[in-house]
């Protein structure tokens, strides 16, 4: 089959390499689309920690199951799936409290094991047995689908800050995520969603998608600007890795106010300081989300089938395998919004 295969520090090629077999309790997919995360182009650049190589990356996929391995199973030959890509154990004291993304054990397709930039991808009995694929409702399209794994994140982390009706929100980042995260946070009941950057092409797209309430940091203090707009911020989200974004977020947040810390920052920036008499005296909530479950998964696609989220809008390019690396420029250079192979 036709993959793309990551030896090293950008280095990839696109090359024939053994189609997967599949063994029992296996099911093994047709790609037919996989969408292209910042977290891809971060291990094409620099690695990653959970980064296992050489690898065919590629996490946000969907697909049509060609073969399936023997063993009790409920998919058959033609299901139309998209796949959660974090396997856990199934049995720790995380999995069985429902919050299996916490799992010690946990492996993850495209990191550990081999994931959709591919032609033909396997699921490992562990994923196929903990429920990590999803039949996907008939009325989606294989790209939407492959989005519901990054909705899924934005879900697990919303859940987390518990937003509800009224909320203010405000949303550090207009790139995919971000965008998914302010039209989640209007599912969830928030009245007022505000959106910060400072990238001229995520501006413009913004504005193109009609985003209501939108700071560009170039031109304005973040939080005056909040102020001008809200009495108070109930929730923070920075959907970005700049940890410029941390100190800002806390200020501009209200009494008791809640921040999820949703991206991880770059190396060497783990300890960045921050204004800890503002958590104390405004008895402010910090949560951290990393990930998301397989039922956020599920969550996602049936968000994503009813069409409350206009993910098509964030889908900008299709290309080919043959294109990834394209891709990743796209993407890093923000020409671009979702990015999706859906020719393999």
């Amino acid at each position: 089959m036709k993959a793309a295969v990551l030896s090293g520090t950008e280095n990839m090629e696109i090359s024939e390499v053994d189609r997967p077999v599949c063994n029992p309790g296996e099911v093994l997919l047709k790609l037919e689309a996989c969408a292209i995360c910042k977290t891809d182009t971060k291990m094409f650049h620099s690695g990653h920690r959970d980064l296992k190589l050489p690898r065919i990356l590629g996490h946000e996929l969907a697909g049509t199951i060609l073969e399936v391995g023997k063993g009790d199973h409920k998919f058959d030959v033609g299901d139309r799936v998209q796949v959660a890509p974090g396997l856990p154990c199934g049995g720790c004291p995380f999995c069985i409290s429902g919050v299996p993304n916490m799992c010690d054990k946990m492996s993850i397709i495209g990191f550990h094991h081999d994931g959709g930039f591919a032609e033909y991808m396997l699921v490992p009995a562990n994923g196929v047995q903990n429920g990590c694929i999803n039949k996907m409702p008939p009325s989606l399209s294989f790209d939407a689908a492959a989005l519901a794994e990054p909705l899924a994140c934005c879900i697990n982390a919303q859940e987390l800050s518990k937003i509800k009706r009224g909320d203010t929100v405000v949303i550090f980042g207009a790139g995919p995520l971000g965008h998914l995260h302010r039209q989640l946070a209007h599912i969830y009941g928030a009245s007022e969603v505000i959106v910060i950057e400072n990238s001229p092409e995520r501006i413009a797209f913004a504005k193109k998608v009609g985003v209501e309430y939108l700071i560009d940091t170039t031109e304005v203090d973040p939080v005056d600007a909040v102020k001008e707009i809200t009495d108070g911020v109930d929730v923070v989200i920075p959907a970005c890795s700049d940890p410029e974004v941390l100190a800002p977020g806390i200020e501009m947040l209200d009494k008791r106010g809640r921040m999820v810390f949703f991206s991880g920052l770059p190396h060497g920036y783990e300890n960045i300081p921050i204004d800890h008499n503002q958590i104390h005296y405004k008895e402010l909530q910090i949560f951290g989300a990393y990930g998301c479950t397989s039922e956020q998964n599920r969550k996602a696609l049936k968000i994503l089938a009813a069409r409350k989220i206009a993910v098509d809008e964030l889908i900008t390019d299709h290309i080919s395998l043959d294109e990834l690396v394209k891709g990743f420029d796209l993407v890093d250079s923000h020409k671009a919004m979702e990015v999706v192979v859906t020719s393999f």
